[in-house]
């Protein structure tokens, strides 16, 4: 009991007393609620969500679109670019073929001589008479380089 006592004067010392009646009085904090929407305002904020994920949608599906014809042109432009180059190259390769060099150098009197360009190989093979048939000249076009991979 007397140890009782001294516990509760020990407990009001001093500055303690104050403290204690300090807490006690002060307001305790209560967190206020959250605040909630009613429902008018919660459809109508629903509402504009859907609204806004459709129109986002159709957007995209609108810019797919345009982008799809983007290419479908390009890719017409490119076939028709192609075309254009395969033309040229047939012109480019007649207008650089020997008739025509021939023709040009008859018709500006120049006289065209063949560069003849020494490999350094000598290939001695049966000549290659032209009435022979396409296969005979392809089996002794054969024997002559088999001659000369043996030959090295």
């Amino acid at each position: 009991m007397l140890n009782q006592q001294e516990n509760e004067y020990g407990l009001y010392k001093e500055g303690n007393l104050a403290r204690t009646w300090e807490k006690k009085l002060r307001p305790k904090v209560t967190p206020r609620p959250r605040r909630k929407f009613n429902g008018l305002a919660q459809t109508v904020f629903w509402i504009m969500g859907v609204w806004a994920v459709g129109l986002g949608a159709s957007l995209l599906a609108i810019h797919v679109l345009v982008m799809g014809y983007q290419v479908d042109a390009l890719s017409a432009q490119y076939t028709v670019l192609t075309r254009q180059n395969q033309v040229l190259a047939a012109k480019v390769t007649q207008l650089s073929s020997p008739q025509m060099l021939a023709a040009d150098s008859q018709k500006y009197h120049v006289d065209l001589k063949v560069p003849t360009v020494r490999t350094g190989f000598h290939i001695a093979g049966p000549a290659v008479v032209e009435s022979t048939p396409w296969y005979g000249r392809v089996s002794q076009w054969i024997l002559a380089l088999r001659q000369a991979l043996v030959a090295k």
